[in-house]
């Protein structure tokens, strides 16, 4: 079956992606790029933003009904492509199959977004979550049956560890923007006296005074990022998120490059991180449990080690395009089927 890729991916870009694992006999695919940059870090949607999901989502539309191949289905990503595409699906009689990876709210919310999004992914056949949680609480939230909402984990392209650990001057280190507890890692790190580096956009600390030996550090390339993680003694995904998902991108670089995690346990580690095992998880919004934990894997290298390499390991097997593949094709089938 044909499928036009609707993903805020920009003209001329490579897009790495599960799809490139598929065989072209079982799928094919074709990119429907974006005009606009597509900002996951900002807190909120603005209009124009919107604006630009909705005419992304328009010239999606047109070129599935437009294309002499049948049936055309649509693959997109994130929540607000979804909703536009699904309301035009449901306009339409509501036949055209879609399917949504990475679904993600962010946030509960209510309100018009809280309609507008009922009402457009009710015409969307498939929304692929990356926690257990989220396809129980998104059906509850949005009135969809429960069935819609698939689990996947998480995929990367796979990345290779080529930097060790900084020795002469080692850091803890926190990365994201998303839903982050920097004011609980912020007490933690205030008990220990350890140097810290925030990677993250200035609005995620805002009211937050950061001691003298933290530092914020902003607008990095993901290079910049991946090499910081591997210098880092140890890397920490402080969350404040109870209701959505939040902190896998990180986590999941974090172990594909062969480095454990201090991470809170919530809906978006729990998936992920195996206490003990591949990382270290604390309850949320607890500064000394945090400490503890920090702490532990500062002082001991043979623990950092152990727990990289199986984190790694487990990434690989996991958390790559390759390991997604199968399940992506297996629930494209079902749509194509009607089911």
């Amino acid at each position: 079956m044909h499928w036009k890729i609707v993903y805020p991916s920009q003209r001329g870009a490579r897009m790495p992606w599960m799809t490139d694992h598929i065989p072209p006999a079982r799928h094919d695919f074709e990119l429907i790029p974006a005009d606009y940059a597509h900002d996951r870090s900002r807190p909120r949607t603005d209009a124009r933003q919107w604006l630009d999901y909705l005419r992304h989502a328009w010239r999606g539309w047109r070129a599935a009904t437009r294309d002499p191949r049948q049936p055309v289905g649509i693959v997109t990503a994130f929540p607000q492509l979804p909703v536009f595409l699904g309301l035009f699906n449901r306009l339409t009689g509501g036949r055209r199959p879609i399917l949504c990876w990475s679904f993600n709210l962010g946030r509960a919310y209510g309100g018009w977004r809280a309609r507008l999004a009922r009402a457009g992914l009710a015409g969307v056949g498939r929304l692929v979550v990356h926690s257990r949680r989220e396809a129980e609480s998104y059906a509850a939230l949005l009135g969809l049956p429960r069935e819609r909402f698939v689990f996947l984990p998480f995929s990367v392209r796979p990345l290779a560890p080529s930097l060790p650990e900084e020795e002469e001057a080692p850091f803890v280190l926190a990365m994201g923007t998303a839903r982050r507890d920097y004011a609980t890692l912020l007490r933690a790190l205030a008990r220990l006296g350890l140097p810290g580096v925030i990677v993250a956009g200035p609005h995620a600390l805002e009211g937050l005074e950061l001691p003298a030996h933290v530092t914020l550090r902003s607008n990095l390339t993901l290079e910049d990022c991946h090499a910081l993680a591997q210098r880092a003694r140890v890397n920490v995904v402080p969350v404040d998120n109870d209701s959505t998902a939040s902190g896998q991108v990180t986590i999941v670089e974090t172990m594909m490059l062969g480095r454990p995690v201090v991470a809170t346990r919530c809906i978006g580690s729990e998936d992920y991180v195996t206490e003990g095992e591949t990382g270290l998880l604390v309850p949320p919004r607890d500064a000394e449990a945090l400490a503890a934990a920090i702490l532990r894997l500062w002082e001991d290298a043979a623990l950092r080690r152990r727990l990289g390499a199986a984190a790694r390991a487990h990434a690989l097997r996991h958390f790559t395009f390759e390991a997604s593949a199968a399940p992506l094709a297996a629930e494209l089938d079902r749509l194509a089927r009607g089911e």
